[in-house]
C-alpha cells in the first residue's frame, strides 16, 4: 500500500475557500464605506442646520404686495401663512397674496376666535352660538341656549363650551355639527368654577377655581372621553390641585403635551390618553404675558437685573427652561412658529431662533400689524394698514 506523505486539497476546493474570503472582504469593505458615507452626510447636515438655525439677518424687504383692504381696524389671529380678520361685524380667512379664502358676517359685541387643525370658530361672549368655519368656508353652528364664557376647539372637529346659568357653571362637549356629546355640571362646592378649557383628541383638560371661606385652590382636571375613560369615574383620569392659586390659562400644545399657567407657577402634562404632570414651576416674579407655539411657551417679565426693560423666558414643552432674553423694545405681540421667535411692534422686530439667539433687531419697511410665519424662514407674511405683504429678511 502506497504512503501518503501529504495531502494537498483539489485546486476547485481551495478557489471556493479563497472566493468566500473575497465575498467577507468586499461586504465588510462595503459596508464601512456605506457607514462613512452615512456619518458624513449626517455631519453636513448637522453643520447646515445648525448654520441655517444661526444664521443672521441683517436687513428686511418687501417681497411680494398683496391686494390692498382696510385692515387698521381689525383683530388677527395668525395661523402659518393664514391670517384670520375679525371685527364686531364679521370674519375673514385669507392667504398670503391677499385673496380671501372665505368670510362670514354676523353681529357681535366681543368675539372670541380659536383655531385648531384648519377649523376656525367665533362667538359672543355671553351670546349661545358658536359659528364654525371649515378650510372651505363650509359653516357650522352651535346653539349651546346658554351664555357662553369660554371655548376651546380641536382638530377633531368638537367643541368644548364653559357656559354659566342662574346657578351653576356647565362644561359641555359638542361636535361641529351641534349635537351636544357630554355635558359636566360644576359647582362651586363639588368642582369648582371652570376658568379655561383645552381639547386634544379624545382627552378635555379643565381648569377649576374654588374658594372655601379664607382659603382658595385651584385644580387642572383631565377627562378622557374615550376607551380608557369608561373605565374611570365621571370619565376623570386624571386630577391635580394648587393650593392659593389661580389657573386662567390651559393649552394642549399638541397631542402629548400640556401646560398650564397659574398667577404664581407654570405646570406641564404629558400623555395623550392620560395626561401626567412631568414639571411644576414656582414662579417669583410677575408675569406680564405668556406666548406659545407647537414646542416652546415664552413667558415675558420685567428684567430684574435694572440693565433691560423686559426678560423672555423660553421653556420646553416638557418644563425645562431653554434660554432667557432680556430687551428694551417695547412690543405689541410675539410669535413663536417654525422654532423662531418674533417680539415686534409696528416699527421694529427681533428674531430669535428657538434657543434664544437673536438673528435680527431692525425697523420694518412699512408700519404693521400683525405678522405670520411662512414655509420658509426668511418669509413672513405682513399685514400692514392698507396691505398683506411678505416680508423678506436677508
Amino acid at each position: 500500500m502506497a504512503e501518503i506523505r501529504e495531502f494537498r486539497a483539489p485546486e476547485t476546493a481551495v478557489q471556493k475557500k479563497n472566493f468566500g474570503v473575497e465575498i467577507i472582504k468586499h461586504r465588510f469593505s462595503t459596508a464601512i464605506r456605506i457607514l462613512i458615507a452615512v456619518l458624513v452626510v449626517a455631519t453636513i447636515i448637522v453643520i447646515l442646520r445648525n448654520q441655517y438655525k444661526n444664521q443672521s439677518y441683517t436687513g428686511v424687504k418687501i417681497g411680494a404686495r398683496g391686494e390692498k383692504a382696510s385692515l387698521s381696524d381689525n383683530s388677527y389671529l395668525v395661523s402659518k401663512g393664514r391670517i384670520i380678520t375679525y371685527s364686531k361685524n364679521g370674519i375673514s380667512s385669507t392667504d398670503g397674496t391677499g385673496k380671501v379664502l372665505w368670510n362670514m358676517t354676523y353681529e357681535m359685541q366681543n368675539p372670541i376666535v380659536h383655531e385648531a387643525g384648519g377649523l376656525v370658530a367665533v362667538c359672543d361672549y355671553n351670546g349661545h352660538i358658536i359659528n364654525v368655519i371649515n378650510s372651505t368656508g363650509k359653516e357650522y353652528e352651535i346653539d349651546t341656549n346658554l351664555p357662553i364664557r369660554d371655548f376651546a376647539i380641536s382638530k377633531e372637529e368638537r367643541v368644548a363650551v364653559i357656559l354659566e346659568d342662574t346657578n351653576n357653571s356647565w362644561v359641555n362637549l359638542y361636535d361641529i355639527n351641534g349635537n351636544k356629546l357630554v355635558e359636566i355640571k360644576a359647582t362651586m362646592s363639588k368642582t369648582g368654577y371652570p376658568l379655561a378649557v383645552t381639547l386634544s383628541d379624545e382627552v378635555m383638560g379643565v381648569s377649576y377655581f374654588y374658594v372655601d371661606g379664607n382659603k382658595m385652590r385651584s385644580s387642572v382636571t383631565f377627562y378622557n372621553f374615550g376607551g380608557i375613560g369608561e373605565n374611570t369615574p365621571d370619565h376623570i383620569v386624571s386630577s391635580y390641585d394648587y393650593a392659593d392659586a389661580v389657573v386662567p390659562l390651559l393649552v394642549f400644545l399638541d397631542t402629548e403635551n400640556v401646560f398650564a399657567l397659574g398667577d404664581s407657577r407654570l405646570m406641564f402634562y404629558a400623555g395623550a390618553k392620560k395626561p401626567v404632570s412631568t414639571a411644576d414651576t414656582i414662579l417669583s416674579e410677575k408675569i406680564l404675558g405668556a406666548y406659545y407655539g407647537d414646542t416652546n411657551i415664552g413667558l415675558i417679565l420685567y428684567d430684574t437685573t435694572g440693565e433691560h426693560k423686559y426678560r423672555l423666558d423660553i421653556y420646553q414643552n416638557n418644563g425645562k427652561l431653554k434660554s432667557s432674553y432680556a430687551f428694551d423694545m417695547d412690543f405689541k405681540d410675539i410669535l413663536i412658529q417654525n422654532n423662531q421667535i418674533l417680539i415686534y411692534n409696528e416699527k421694529k422686530c427681533i428674531i430669535l431662533n428657538s434657543d434664544g439667539q437673536e438673528k435680527f433687531a431692525g425697523e420694518f419697511p412699512e408700519g404693521v400689524l400683525c405678522l405670520t410665519t411662512t414655509e420658509s424662514n426668511k418669509k413672513y407674511i405682513a399685514v400692514t394698514k392698507d396691505a398683506i405683504e411678505t416680508f423678506v429678511f436677508e
